[in-house]
């Protein structure tokens, strides 16, 4: 995946002309930076910012999903189709994949690249901070971990959020608190995906 493109690589991207582009460039509405040689060239970021803010499709050429990708670890079914309806409620469009195990989990973590991991602490035979860090060292800073657990303390909540954890909730978790945190980590990747609404929601 590239990181910056050429202004005639935007164009070809877009199906616009050159001079469309530098004059996007030109008015401000699209960031650019100098090479050394004088050069306009875009970041990817800036890219999909652009298109995201003047509701233009991403084209697939970038390599990239449309909608952020989710995956939920944890060996309870309950709990699964919770946040499952949870996602469903908040109406953009996810994908979506699950775990049932560390193991799984760390399979997912590097075939699926998920934005956002929903992470139970208490899996059976298996150390909830360290997929964490796992998580945070296979992915970097911008995957958002929510820890989950229903075997609440202030140690656990500590040793998780030192191991990467952006938050931390406990089970049974609230319906609106759950909400709130996932809608936040959704739309803090509003200038990576064209985030898209869904038609109907429950």
């Amino acid at each position: 995946m590239k990181n910056h493109y050429t202004t005639t690589e935007v164009s070809k991207l877009l199906g616009v002309t050159t001079a469309t582009v530098n004059s996007w460039i030109n008015q401000g509405a699209l960031p650019s930076f100098k090479t050394p040689g004088g050069h306009n060239r875009i970041r990817q970021d800036h890219l999909l910012g652009f298109l995201t803010n003047n509701n233009i499709p991403i084209p697939p050429e970038l390599g990239i999903n449309s909608s952020p990708k989710v995956l939920i670890v944890d060996d309870d079914e309950d709990v699964r189709d919770f946040v499952l309806a949870v996602l469903e409620d908040i109406g953009y469009q996810v994908d979506i994949e699950i775990a049932l195990n560390g193991y799984t989990a760390g399979n997912k973590v590097v075939k699926f690249r998920p934005d956002i991991v929903i992470l139970d602490i208490m899996l059976p035979g298996v150390n909830g901070n360290e997929i964490c860090r796992q998580i945070r060292e296979e992915l970097g800073k911008d995957v958002k971990v929510l820890a989950i657990t229903g075997y609440y303390s202030e140690e656990n909540k500590r040793k998780i959020l030192e191991a990467g954890a952006n938050a931390f909730m406990r089970k049974p978790m609230l319906l609106d608190e759950l909400k709130k945190v996932v809608n936040k980590f959704i739309l803090s990747y509003k200038d990576k995906y064209h985030l898209q609404k869904k038609s109907t929601s429950i």
